[in-house]
């Protein structure tokens, strides 16, 4: 008899038993520090539908790809709409691994949508230049930033910068030899790291710590498509790239904290899509704001 089979009844006998195994599912989310307030979300209303999680991940070019985005506590306790996204692109040709992250500014009435534009016309930007041999950043935001002008316009927006939100992308070629270089760039308080063992070094954007204040004056598109802060570095195996938005780089703190060591540990390998979203919605108190995350590992 084969594993899993049970033995047939005998005619009059009752049939055998059978072992059932109970699915354990996790419970609640993962707790760093001193958790914050568990609620019940509520459904984000509003047009386009926008879910409360992505999850997404893969293998590329001999790289290895998480990428998640999920709703903060506030917007769940509230009903209101996601306003980060994240989009990625494959560019065979060149052997490129596109990706962009996007933090919709709160105070703008369609953020969310803005941010969704921003992310998918600089990816596809990025591709159309790398078709041509090199990228031009500066083009790039200005085209992202032009995608939104024209959705204001199209819908008669009375409100100018109704869709504003920051932007970071990120190109990470991997070459034949083995070498994988990083170009960033970004408009806003959405930073990039390379996370070397315990060590996050920032690419784009200032590192963030505990003891910083939360300034209101943030970059974003379209009106700053002419101030991207540019970066590039190499990544060795064993490296991860980060790409975040600034739900995640305030907790973060550059590193230096609690959340930046479990973070550390937690990604030193690449983590199953699910559990990387998981990690992700990290229950902590007084950070309530949507978190993405886009990390790229070059296997040892």
């Amino acid at each position: 008899m084969s594993p899993g089979e049970s033995a047939a009844a005998s005619p009059g006998e009752a049939p055998p038993r059978v072992a059932r195994r109970r699915v354990r599912l996790a419970r609640g989310p993962v707790t760093i520090g001193e958790p914050a307030p568990a609620i019940e979300p509520r459904l984000a209303g509003g047009e386009p539908y926008r879910p409360d999680t992505i999850a997404d991940g893969g293998s590329a070019l001999g790289l290895t790809v998480r990428a998640a985005s999920v709703r903060g506590l506030h917007k769940r306790f509230v009903g209101g709409p996601r306003q980060d996204d994240l989009c990625l692109r494959v560019h065979a040709a060149s052997r490129t691994l596109i990706a962009a992250v996007a933090d919709g500014v709160s105070g703008a009435a369609r953020s969310d949508l803005g941010a969704a534009l921003a992310v998918r016309y600089a990816t596809a930007a990025v591709a159309r230049q790398l078709d041509a041999g090199s990228i031009d950043w500066p083009n790039v935001f200005e085209q992202a930033a032009w995608a939104l002008v024209s959705e204001e316009r199209r819908t008669d927006s009375l409100q100018t910068g109704s869709l504003a939100t920051t932007l970071l992308v990120a190109a990470v070629s991997a070459g034949d030899d083995g070498a994988v270089a990083v170009q960033a760039a970004a408009v806003g308080d959405s930073p990039a790291f390379r996370l070397h063992g315990k060590q996050y070094d920032a690419l784009v954007g200032q590192p963030v710590h505990m003891d910083d204040l939360i300034g209101g004056g943030v970059q974003a598109l379209p009106r700053d498509a002419g101030t991207a802060e540019v970066g590039d570095c190499a990544l060795a195996p064993g490296d991860a790239l980060l790409l975040c938005t600034d739900g995640l780089a305030l907790p973060l703190a550059g590193g230096t904290g609690e959340l930046g060591r479990a973070f550390a540990r937690e990604l030193a390998t690449p983590p199953d899509v699910v559990d990387f979203a998981r990690l992700l919605d990290f229950s902590r108190s007084t950070y309530d704001d949507d978190r993405t995350l886009v990390a790229v590992w070059v296997p040892r």
